[in-house]
């Protein structure tokens, strides 16, 4: 009977405890999203055409980086009317889930108005508002200083495909 006890508590603990290590990189007592929750955000990598491999959001638009921003420290210098059109890739709650990139490689800087952005490698991560349907890429190349970012946080030099 005791072994029985002590096997149904250990149980119960563990059922209390394997979902807390989950959020191994939250503060000690901090309450956070589940995985797939609100409150989480994804970067996967996914595939433009002529491009090749891409960091994606959830939603499966492009993301950026621009070479005006510094990896080492993570500066943003995007602002703005800057960010109007090259909206932040902001942090959510929780670490964000991943696929296809790197843990290690992944990163938050703090912008000027106190926003939390995601950054890859250190180079912080945009998305572009001229992007409408999955798979653009409208933003690659612009002005010479934006481009899409691999799944390494390396920019991508490609031209974008045409048409897309």
């Amino acid at each position: 009977m005791n072994r029985i006890r002590t096997a149904v508590l250990c149980a119960a603990a563990i059922a209390v405890v394997a979902p807390l290590s989950a959020c191994g990189d939250m503060a000690s007592g901090a309450q956070g999203p589940e995985h797939g929750q609100p409150g989480h955000k994804m970067l996967s990598a996914g595939s433009v055409n002529g491009l090749g491999a891409v960091v994606t959001d959830a939603d499966g638009r492009t993301l950026y980086r621009f070479d005006k921003d510094l990896s080492q420290p993570p500066t943003s210098n995007c602002d703005g009317e800057c960010a109007s059109s090259w909206p932040p890739a902001l942090a959510g709650e929780a670490t964000p889930m991943l696929k296809g990139i790197q843990e290690t490689q992944v990163g938050t800087v703090i912008r000027k108005d106190g926003s939390k952005q995601l950054t890859l490698n250190g180079w912080p991560l945009y998305q572009f508002s001229g992007d409408r349907a999955l798979g653009d890429a409208n933003g690659q190349g612009v002005n010479g200083t934006w481009f899409a970012i691999a799944p390494d946080g390396s920019k991508i030099t490609a031209a974008r495909a045409s048409g897309s």
